[in-house]
């Protein structure tokens, strides 16, 4: 039977998350943001903004979110860790 985390525990989880999201967001929008720029020496046009915006979000939660989430599991809380069990009946009715 799974333990319920304790609101202590959620916010520890919470910020664990949100922390990373925003810094990670923060790189590559500045990242992607200015380079485009500079390697096709032009200016983004509005219409293009948002375009480049869908590919910087993407990005993260394409190719980011899951390494963040990854590296969730292998983190030492204070007092707990969080762990992956897969359920291998529901996984086996699921393929056949």
């Amino acid at each position: 039977m799974m333990e319920i985390p304790t609101y202590g525990e959620l916010l520890k989880l919470m910020w664990f998350l949100v922390w990373r999201h925003v810094v990670i967001l923060m790189f590559v929008s500045m990242t992607i943001g200015w380079a485009v720029p500079v390697i096709l020496n032009t200016t983004v046009s509005e219409g293009s903004q948002y375009l480049l915006e869908i590919c910087i979000y993407g990005v993260l939660f394409l190719g980011i979110t899951p390494f963040i989430l990854k590296t969730l599991f292998q983190k030492q809380f204070q007092g707990f860790q969080v762990t992956f069990q897969r359920d291998t009946a529901t996984t086996s009715l699921s393929s056949s």
